[in-house]
């Protein structure tokens, strides 16, 4: 039977890959166009909005996933159309709930806090996104159940395309050249990117409804209140999602005090928690495009072999997510840490980012399996175990930013060392977790070969960069060439083709 895991995953990983090269050449033109202190001023606004879109949202994309894969595992597709009511009512419910507390209760929290006014402003051009964001949720949790994975990945790319667009369109040609106003513009543009997702990801969804009705036919029985199901599963992924932005939320207030504690401004704070925010970050989660994919496949496909009792199909499949993980994303740190600084200086024309860049590269594989194996997780419906693990992370992560920033002044490298401890901390116990429901086992030959062929990969780099050509372009030429090559290693040891399944899968 065809491999609807690895199908799903190669679609999702496409539209990923599209996004990414979207999102990061948008990064590069803002850092360039509007300075990194506007996207720190957006970055630090942002976690407060996401409080409320995840207090909106209600962990309803998860939970609707996994019970639309259950339904249809065992032939209930009748109930669907019930479920999606209830989640969209209660959504709708706490949208309303999200507005008022944005619109009345953030104003006295950025007082109480001593936020920036700055920040603030920005906050407020975010805050239609709260009625607009829990709706699309719902929508892709549903694709994503039935693993139809072509929608919301449409959906995604008109959502990315409308936002870079739009942005550029302000920061170049409309907004004023002051800090603020290039921060506000920037807002707005990914709130028109959210607003046109919405609209197409509504149009597939009522497409497929209407054809799944007609299939489906009427309910052969009473149906029952799907909403106990839902709330147990979406108010752990809930917590663990809150867990999150409230860390995002306490790291955008605590950096900047603490750097400003020894001895920077609030502009050279700013400053660098946007060089944090925009540029490091985003050069080392460039496999989160592959890890992202296959978390948000995992979870119906595991589901649905959990559902079944298929522990055949089940171990294979976390066995494939982890060797994928392991195999596409250990390049990508080797390059950065030994080529970090040269790429931050190349894309956004920032100096002296190689110290952070190092830092980051030693947690980045802790970030990447951690981002597959709580995908896992959540198919197998260990949500609250995922909350638990992750507001240790956040804890340790804050707590060693603190120190490494205000305690032993490392100043920005502070902030990397304290999410290499946080991610670790993280990764590590889902890890257990995990190896306590599912046995994953990986041979020294799957283990070894990505390492040699990394290493093969950065003598390439090297080799071919020693050319005595313009450096800019030569070495991303060589970066090219290494990446090409190190694929056709992976072509020729085999290791591409065992994950096609050369078992059949049941």
């Amino acid at each position: 039977m065809k491999n609807k895991f690895l199908q799903g995953t190669l679609i999702l990983l496409v539209t990923s890959i599209l996004l990414r090269g979207l999102g990061f050449a948008y990064q590069m033109l803002i850092v360039r166009f509007a300075g990194t202190e506007a996207v720190g001023l957006l970055n630090m606004s942002f976690p407060f909005y996401i409080i409320l879109v995840v207090l909106a949202t209600a962990g309803m994309p998860v939970a609707i996933a996994k019970l639309t894969a259950e339904y249809v595992s065992r032939g209930k597709e009748w109930q669907i159309t019930s479920m999606m009511r209830t989640a969209f009512l209660l959504v709708g419910i706490l949208s309303l709930c999200g507005l008022a507390a944005a619109v009345f209760l953030l104003p006295r929290l950025f007082a109480l806090l001593g936020t920036e006014d700055r920040v603030a402003r920005c906050f407020c051009v975010l805050i239609p996104g709260i009625l607009i964001v829990p709706f699309s949720s719902v929508m892709r949790g549903y694709f994503q159940g039935m693993q139809q994975m072509i929608y919301p990945s449409l959906g995604q790319v008109a959502e990315q395309v409308i936002r870079v667009v739009s942005g550029l369109i302000l920061i170049v040609w409309v907004c004023p050249r002051d800090v603020i106003s290039l921060a506000m513009g920037l807002a707005a543009a990914a709130m028109l990117g959210e607003l046109g997702g919405l609209i197409l990801l509504w149009g597939f969804y009522l497409y497929t409804r209407h054809k799944q009705k007609r299939k489906a036919g009427s309910p052969t029985r009473k149906n029952n209140s799907v909403l106990p199901d839902l709330v147990a599963l979406g108010l752990p992924t809930t917590f663990t999602r809150l867990t999150s932005s409230v860390d995002m939320a306490i790291e955008a207030s605590l950096v900047p005090f603490c750097l400003m504690a020894v001895g920077y401004n609030a502009s050279q704070a700013a400053g660098i928690y946007g060089q944090f925010s925009g540029v490091a970050v985003s050069l080392i989660t460039i496999p989160t495009v592959l890890t992202g994919a296959l978390a948000t496949a995992l979870i119906p496909a595991v589901s649905e072999a959990d559902a079944a009792k298929n522990q055949r199909t089940l171990e294979q499949r976390c066995r494939q997510s982890v060797r994928i993980t392991w195999m596409f994303s250990l390049p990508v740190i080797l390059v950065i840490y030994v080529y970090g600084e040269q790429l931050c200086r190349i894309l956004f024309h920032i100096e002296g980012l190689g110290a952070m860049m190092r830092m980051l590269s030693f947690g980045a594989v802790f970030m990447y399996l951690e981002q597959t194996v709580v995908g896992i997780l959540q198919g197998l419906g260990q949500t609250k175990t995922v909350f638990v693990n992750n507001f240790m992370g956040s804890a340790a992560k804050l707590i060693g930013m603190y120190y490494c920033i205000r305690i032993l002044e490392w100043g920005s490298i502070g902030i990397a060392g304290g999410m290499v401890l946080g991610y670790g901390l993280q990764c590590l116990l889902n890890l257990a977790a995990l190896s306590r429901n599912v046995q994953i086992r990986m041979s020294w030959r799957e283990m070894m070969l990505p390492v040699a062929g990394s290493a093969g990969m950065l003598a390439v780099i090297r080799g071919v960069s020693s050319f005595q050509m313009e450096y800019n372009i030569i070495l991303l030429l060589a970066m090219g060439v290494g990446g090409c090559l190190y694929l056709l290693f992976l072509l020729i040891t085999g290791q591409i083709s065992d994950l096609t399944g050369r078992k059949k899968e049941y």
